[in-house]
């Protein structure tokens, strides 16, 4: 499933207006085809037709757009680049949620007070009453990244495929970064001519555990040992370029919702407090929202993979992958691919990168 972004309050009045001037112009033809009807036959057609006229016209109106809002949304929230969906998916409300939604959205704000019933929801969402009952939200269609800008991670192979290929691979990165080779390293000698290893074939693969610009094709998996050179850095005896630094393997790269990236080292605990525990490190996440547990879940890895568990937090965690999300059970741990989704209360975030 796509990342959704909510919609704004500004961009959700605007559809409504559009929506009620259409349902306006509606009654208004209506109105027009009795009345000049009245008129040219000579009071033949009684003008006491335009109230039943205008009824039925307003009934058939307010069922074709109870069935566009269950397909995807209304005209006014398709002009506005919005969207209406399932909150636990991405698919379309159908037509008795829908209704339901807009019959309720009726019954509370004839009191007014319905009205203003997205503003007493602190989510990021802004559902109201009626979106609640339905399980609605409106989604901001507009903010979704284009296609030819977003490359789909391939389907995960199993894990007795992951083997690397003897080939080069120096395409894995766009800077070369020097694996460790078998042989003992040589340091070069000092000149201000760049080294002699361009258009040379590196023995093995090689990744560098930075975070990458958002333009950039992350790897479906990453390298379990990763061995690189730091030009430039000094070494213990004084000599720069001279050791290779071991950087620790990477688990993860994780990507909230909001654009903060996490690289993965170790067994890590998320949430908005989590508490420390002994080999485990502890990321502390903004949830303004409080939807997240102060402990909510748990990122490690072990030999056939990346895995993420649930610690028993209030909301769950949903995994949305090809478009179909699954709910975890606490305490169980589950594979994540590059691609996934993971669904924490009212934070999202995305899968970049895993083993």
């Amino acid at each position: 499933m796509t990342e959704r972004h909510p919609a704004t309050m500004l961009h959700r009045i605007l559809a409504v207006v559009i929506d009620s001037v259409i349902a306006g112009v509606v009654v208004a033809l209506v109105s027009g085809v009795v009345v000049t009807a009245s008129v040219l036959t000579g009071s033949a057609v009684p003008v006491l037709v335009l109230v039943p006229a205008v009824i039925v016209a307003a009934i058939v109106w307010f069922l074709i757009h109870t069935a566009l809002q269950g397909r995807r949304g209304s005209l006014g929230m398709r002009f506005m680049g919005l969207a209406l969906a399932h909150s636990a998916d991405d698919a379309g409300l159908g037509f008795g949620r829908a209704l339901g939604r807009n019959l309720i959205w009726g019954l509370t704000g004839s009191v007014l007070v319905g009205l203003f019933s997205p503003l007493f929801d602190p989510s990021r969402w802004r559902r109201g009453w009626h979106d609640i009952a339905s399980g609605a939200v409106v989604v901001d269609v507009s903010r979704v990244e284009r296609p030819d800008r977003v490359q789909a991670a391939p389907a995960s192979p199993p894990a007795a495929d992951l083997a690397p290929a003897p080939a080069p691979a120096l395409a894995l990165s766009p800077e070369p970064v020097l694996a460790a080779a078998p042989a003992p390293v040589v340091a070069p000698a000092p000149a201000p001519a760049a080294p002699a290893l361009q258009g040379a074939a590196l023995p093995a693969p090689a990744w560098a555990p930075a975070s990458p610009p958002a333009n950039r094709r992350i790897p479906r998996t990453l390298p379990v040992d990763v061995i690189s050179t730091v030009p430039g850095v000094p070494h213990r005896d004084g000599k720069p370029d001279a050791v290779k630094h071991a950087a620790p393997p990477v688990i993860a790269i994780l990507r909230w919702d909001d654009g903060t990236r996490h690289n993965v080292y170790e067994p890590s605990l998320f949430g908005r407090g989590p508490g420390h525990q002994e080999g485990r490190r502890s990321v502390a996440v903004r949830d303004e929202t409080l939807s997240m547990s102060k402990t909510h879940f748990e990122v490690g890895v072990d030999a056939a993979g990346t895995w993420i568990v649930d610690r028993h937090s209030l909301n769950g965690v949903v995994i949305v992958r090809g478009g179909q999300p699954q709910r975890l059970a606490p305490g169980e741990p589950a594979r994540i691919w590059s691609g996934d989704v993971l669904e924490v209360g009212d934070r999202s975030l995305t899968v970049e990168s895993a083993r």
